[in-house]
């Protein structure tokens, strides 16, 4: 049995139903289970050891982390913890640096909401092999990146290549990120479904 906690917030941004969804969507897995909590430094006052991953789907954007609760977060990670990070969370915390060198890119602005046709980056793909190009109506968040990630899935940006799933490690630990979020639509479309299923599964094997 896989233990997770979930770590979200938000009504509008992001959007109520959309983490209704992704909880819906990830309780469909087989031999996990989740509790829930609405921030990082929240989740910290939990023994983190006790879990396989944390999902992390909110917008704390003016909100800094403790020297504690960084420490918390990091260490969890390194020492195998898994991260699936959603849409928001590159852009929450805002005031740590330090958190963004975990999850692998910080928010640096976005598009408007409009159709995103988002293709992967490699047919043969280890972790979300046999998903197809899709297209969602969503917002476009453009970030600054960690230079170690591994770009799954794309879209293209005034005529260059814009990751929108990516992954990658730090210490033992796995972390994933799925730009798709803003709305709670793109949370109903069954590839990203499946690329938020494939990617916990993937995070929680670290």
């Amino acid at each position: 049995m896989k233990k997770v906690l979930l770590v979200l917030a938000g009504l509008v941004h992001p959007p109520y139903r959309g983490r209704q969804w992704l909880k819906q969507t990830l309780a469909e897995l087989p031999d996990f289970a989740f509790d829930e909590v609405t921030s990082l430094a929240e989740a910290a006052l939990r023994p983190l050891s006790d879990y396989d991953a944390l999902v992390l789907y909110y917008h704390h954007r003016d909100d800094a982390l403790s020297a504690a609760e960084l420490t918390a977060f990091r260490e969890f990670v390194i020492a195998g913890g898994g991260v699936l990070a959603v849409h928001s969370a590159t852009a929450s915390y805002k005031r740590t640096p330090a958190y963004f060198e975990i999850v692998g890119g910080r928010f640096i602005g976005h598009g408007p909401v409009e159709p995103i046709e988002i293709r992967p980056s490699a047919p043969d793909d280890p972790i979300f092999a046999g998903i197809p190009a899709f297209t969602i109506t969503d917002e476009l968040y453009l970030h600054e990146l960690q230079p170690d990630l591994h770009i799954h899935f794309e879209t293209t940006h005034k005529g260059e290549a814009a990751p929108m799933v990516w992954t990658r490690t730090v210490g033992s630990g796995r972390v994933c990120y799925a730009c798709p979020g803003h709305r709670s639509a793109s949370m109903r479309e069954p590839a990203v479904q499946e690329i938020l299923k494939r990617g916990l599964q993937w995070v929680c094997a670290g």
